[in-house]
């Protein structure tokens, strides 16, 4: 593991304050799932004995990615769909179901899994919690949900509009009804689960392919290549680093309200999306150039203009933020340098 990578996790390892218990953490090799399972085993090398199961469709994937943990007894990988049902001779404490397909580009070629997959893995989580009685789960979702509110700043209490005539809705549109799915079955089977809507994430376990604005301003300025703006870039989000993104998930599934909402988000890194392109280019001594998006790309854009969440009800839990966005920006960099070069 790299090493600035291992001490910024070891700074945030008093988050995980159980013990004895076994996690669940679908979407395993992804940004948020990959992330949380490095802090879950470092926790345990720190003295913790939680057991740690890792769900992913590719056993080798999983493998390669958790190649440290492979001769722990603590760490397990589970080769399987989520679309599929989890079995019922596993026993999981907490489940973090970060399964999705979370990458623009793929919404626009595979809509209709797009939308398969976050209903049927919800659904398979849920179902798995309502057998399985004491089980808390955590139902990772998006600031997309919140569609056009015609503000800037959103509460988890804010509705807005979702133009559903567009095939681009296949990702917030299938968000919104596993939302709705975790607040049916908390209040039919009063199961204990919750939901972290997640801000724009950026941090080193990032996939090598993602083509998120940000994923594709790092690799470019890693690469020596200039940052490529494919928008005038004016809309302004809230970023979050995945170190403070898996702290708020823990906080939410470990003391947060059974099926309530929490907006994952970090108050000290809200810019637009050119003032990111501007900053990740000056720490790599390069520049931003403007280019025409292509007709897949657009199709993968999201539609919101401002998204700033507001993070009051997350912070009344105990969590706060480790990183503003110049401090988080610069950490992953110097990660993804440090493993380019090794």
């Amino acid at each position: 593991m790299n090493l600035l990578y291992r001490s910024a996790l070891e700074r945030v390892v008093d988050s995980i304050d159980v013990n004895g218990k076994a996690f669940l953490i679908t979407g395993a090799s992804g940004l948020i799932g990959s992330c949380l399972i490095d802090l879950l085993m470092i926790a345990n090398e720190k003295g913790k004995t939680n057991h740690v199961y890792a769900l992913g469709r590719s056993a080798k994937k999983l493998e390669s990615r958790f190649t440290n943990y492979l001769s722990s007894n603590t760490f397990h990988v589970i080769e399987q769909d989520i679309c599929f049902p989890i079995s019922d001779n596993l026993h999981f404490d907490y489940i973090v179901h970060a399964a999705s397909n979370a990458d623009p580009i793929n919404y626009a070629k595979y809509p209709a899994e797009t939308i398969t997959t976050n209903m049927l893995g919800t659904i398979n989580v849920l179902e798995y919690t309502r057998h399985n009685p004491g089980c808390v789960a955590e139902f990772l979702s998006t600031f997309e949900v919140y569609g056009n509110t015609g503000k800037d700043d959103y509460e988890e209490s804010d509705v807005g509009i979702l133009n559903f005539n567009e095939i681009r809705a296949c990702y917030p549109e299938s968000k919104r009804a596993a939302e709705t799915l975790v607040r049916c079955y908390v209040k039919e089977y009063g199961l204990d689960v919750k939901i972290g809507r997640l801000s724009s994430i950026y941090g080193p376990t990032m996939a090598a392919d993602d083509s998120k604005a940000h994923a594709q301003f790092m690799r470019n300025a890693l690469e020596g290549k200039d940052i490529v703006l494919k928008s005038k870039g004016l809309q302004r989000r809230t970023y979050c680093y995945v170190l403070d993104a898996v702290t708020g998930i823990l906080a939410v599934l470990f003391h947060g309200e059974k099926g309530e909402a929490y907006n994952i988000s970090n108050e000290k890194s809200i810019v637009s999306i050119a003032e990111l392109a501007q900053i990740i280019a000056e720490k790599c001594g390069r520049k931003v150039v403007y280019a025409l998006p292509s007709e897949l790309e657009m199709n993968g854009f999201s539609k919101p203009q401002n998204c700033i969440l507001e993070n009051s009800k997350l912070k009344a839990l105990g969590w706060h933020a480790n990183y503003n966005i110049f401090e988080g920006v610069n950490e992953c960099l110097s990660i993804l340098e440090e493993i380019a070069n090794n």
